[in-house]
């Protein structure tokens, strides 16, 4: 993504952090803004007061949640052109830097931005329903986290009960227990109707859910990660991500067996495996082909893998063909009666 002026941004809570250099990364201009809807206006106007054009300026910024999301929406409604870095890769591709503050991350990021211009293309912000169903699909899982929590904490004392009384204990935590119970079956219901209320992922989680092994929290995940599978443009590249391609691991004489990268989205790798024991109990196929790989010897987690793979690989062809998963099985069945 070629442009004229190339600016990095040190994202914080409070305060943005930031410099431009030019088409040849020679500083023009460093400074720092409030982290709020008047700082980036400032921001905006001093860059345009300097002479910098604001179309033919590229920003580049870690991806840092919500602390970003401000900045993000503002700058595409300027048309500003930006990009969103996972702060690992800045990290790795400079080589061995010393020294780290605020100001020295905006001169990285904009040194980022100026040499790995040939490879990188502009972030848009997902849609706001996919926004939303993000938010709920977070809350879900705090309730989740704290619900685990009292139920590991009442087996617990129930343990430690028959040494002491800690009866009176157990009733409060088990109203709290029942209470995050019913907040669950809430959200769970707002997250269906969320969904049905914006045509533009309705379709899509329909056509996700059909699947053997996806349920609805996966599916929602899924749509999110994938932006509404316009993110990733093949099924091998969001596998990547997931965590679940192997690659090679070999060097002269040496050779191991391939192995996937620990650089993956740890929440939708889980998401996947709880789906895939779903779809090894539900899905004859996917029993059956579990069964037979594991009676060949190979590893009960690399089988699974595979099949994370699988689910995946078939997840991305409904999206492609827009029609539901189909199990062949049932028809293969149905035709030999």
């Amino acid at each position: 993504m070629e442009a004229n002026y190339y600016a990095g941004i040190d994202i914080s809570k409070q305060r943005l952090d930031w410099q431009v250099n030019d088409g040849q990364n020679r500083p023009l201009a460093i400074g720092d803004i409030g982290n709020s809807p008047d700082g980036i206006h400032q921001l905006l106007d001093r860059w345009s007061g300097q002479g910098i054009s604001l179309e033919k300026m590229m920003v580049c910024f870690e991806h840092t949640g919500a602390y970003g999301l401000l900045l993000a929406a503002m700058l595409e409604e300027a048309g500003v052109r930006y990009v969103m870095v996972a702060a690992a890769q800045v990290q790795r591709s400079l080589g061995i830097r010393r020294g780290k503050s605020d100001p020295i991350d905006a001169a990285r990021l904009a040194e980022y931005g100026w040499r790995f211009r040939d490879r990188l293309s502009a972030s848009h912000l997902p849609c706001k329903a996919l926004l939303e169903l993000r938010g709920w699909l977070l809350w879900r899982e705090k309730l989740v986290k704290m619900r685990t929590g009292l139920t590991n904490a009442i087996k617990a004392n129930t343990l430690t009960g028959q040494v002491a009384n800690l009866d009176e204990i157990n009733d409060q935590m088990q109203v709290h227990h029942e209470g995050l119970s019913r907040q669950l079956q809430q959200v769970d219901r707002k997250i269906r109707k969320l969904v049905r209320s914006y045509s533009s992922i309705r379709s899509q989680y329909e056509l996700l859910v059909s699947i053997p092994g996806i349920g609805p929290v996966i599916a929602g995940w899924l749509l999110v990660y994938t932006e509404g599978f316009t993110r990733f443009s093949t099924s091998r590249e969001f596998a990547c991500f997931a965590g679940s391609a192997p690659f090679p691991n070999q060097s002269g004489n040496h050779r191991s067996p391939d192995r996937v990268s620990r650089w993956r989205c740890a929440r939708m790798k889980t998401l996947l495996l709880n789906g895939v024991n779903s779809a090894i109990q539900y899905d004859p196929e996917i029993g059956a082909y579990y069964q037979r790989k594991c009676a060949e010897g190979k590893h009960p987690q690399s089988v699974k893998n595979a099949v994370v793979c699988k689910l995946i690989y078939r997840a991305f062809a409904v999206i492609k063909r827009g029609t539901p998963y189909v199990k062949i099985y049932e028809h293969e069945m149905t035709g030999i009666s």
